[in-house]
């Protein structure tokens, strides 16, 4: 009687991926489609300073008592370091307030929550680039934000659209919040250049604009320092701000869900308010964040030595990011010499990349070939390897070419 009038959930298109996608017990399959970095062997990769850092865990073998509600402070501190520099300014003055989160996803729940309940007269409207990670959307529909978009991404170069963009900065209502992810967008892997980031600083602050930093992948892109210049340089800017972080691709912590949101503030004084709205928006929705992956990440980042060990993991995990994207597009345009232009895909950075398929081919490579990716043609690249990347390419050839001709494809 309560529940009659229910209907069903918007449909996630990742979520019945993965059931599909894991349900598929053929040698053939290639899972390309859930943004998890796969090793060499194509599966699941633990760092060694993480395994090391878990033996350091369990030999201390701290309790289960719940942490405090905004966190666990050294683990906020070394999160904070890795985003704004172990040298910054705004630490030193006592002006980012941050607090620990349910991954990236927690983080950009809760940074919504805070401009939606607790800034007054903050303008409602939110801009998102498309395409976008699909939770942006909802999630602002969630808390009661308004949501406008304008184009990101501009498929026939592969890059930023950067009139579009130009144009949505320009034209924004002042005191708008732009959505901006600062690294290895997700899902065109199609990034700002230094110089665009530059100039978008400045147009926005003409605008009065605010921008919400989303950082799910830094280290993946072009190193660690590197994919974290567009949030230092706003903040350089002078620009209030609020940078949502996780741990989840640089640490290998998926299921632990270890991120963080920092605000940065005008003073001292303001800081210490925005961090107790932070601390209520938290205590009332889950009361406080998992223990065990922040303790892993404070372990690392508190110990310079293991923080070195890190670091380097974390460039050959990019080198052979890059490896894959140069790999996938010498087979499609120089060996395979499938009719498109396949170079979006050495231009792009990070874990993915969007590939100049059709809903239909995307349909075609899984039912028929067991290659799993994004009816959007987005591809995890770790998901490939020596195994499997030629088999793949062959793959997206006969697609393509089948659908150009209409003469069913064989391989």
């Amino acid at each position: 009687m309560f529940f009659n009038n229910v209907t069903k959930g918007a449909p996630d298109v990742m979520y019945h991926l993965k059931v599909r996608a894991d349900g598929d017990m053929t040698p053939e399959k290639v899972d390309l489609g859930v943004g998890i970095y796969r090793n060499e062997q194509g599966v699941y990769n633990e760092m060694k300073v993480l395994r090391d850092a878990k033996d350091t865990m369990a030999a201390a073998n701290p309790d289960h008592d719940y942490e405090v509600t905004t966190g666990i402070a050294s683990f906020l501190k070394n999160a904070a370091k890795i985003v704004f520099g172990k040298d910054s300014s705004l630490l030193q003055a006592g002006r980012v307030a941050s607090v620990q989160t349910i991954s990236g996803t927690g983080a950009v729940h809760i940074a919504f929550l805070l401009l939606s309940r607790s800034v007054p007269g903050m303008s409602k409207i939110a801009y998102v680039g498309t395409p976008a990670w699909g939770n942006y959307l909802p999630m602002l529909d969630l808390v009661g934000l308004k949501a406008k978009t304008y184009r990101h991404y501009d498929p026939k170069t592969g890059s930023v659209d950067w009139e579009s963009v130009l144009n949505a900065v320009r034209t924004a209502e002042q005191g708008s919040t732009f959505i901006l992810q600062a690294c290895c967008h997700n899902p065109t892997a199609a990034d700002f250049t230094k110089e665009q980031w530059q100039i978008l600083a400045q147009e926005m602050k003409k605008r009065q604009l605010f921008p919400l930093f989303d950082i799910a992948y830094q280290g993946l892109g072009n190193g660690l320092e590197e994919d974290i210049y567009s949030v230092r340089h706003f903040a350089e800017q002078g620009f209030e701000m609020l940078v949502c972080q996780s741990f989840s691709k640089n640490f290998g912590l998926y299921g632990e869900r270890v991120g963080a949101v920092h605000a940065v503030c005008p003073t001292a004084d303001i800081t210490a308010a925005v961090h107790d709205q932070l601390r209520f928006l938290i205590r009332t929705e889950f009361s406080s964040s998992p223990a065990y992956g922040a303790r892993l990440v404070d372990i690392v980042l508190s110990d310079p030595a293991r923080e070195v060990v890190w670091r380097k993991e974390l460039d050959a995990i990019y080198e052979r990011l890059q490896g894959n994207r140069a790999k996938l597009f010498g087979l499609l345009n120089n060996v395979y010499k499938t009719p498109g232009d396949w170079s979006i895909i050495t231009k792009g950075t990070g874990l993915f990349s969007l590939l100049p398929l059709t809903p239909a081919q995307c349909t075609e490579l899984q039912d028929k070939y067991h290659i799993y990716l994004v009816n959007t043609g987005r591809v995890t690249i770790s998901g490939l390897n020596e195994r499997n990347i030629d088999y793949v390419a062959k793959s997206i050839d006969k697609v393509v070419r089948q659908s150009q001709s209409g003469i069913s494809a064989k391989i």
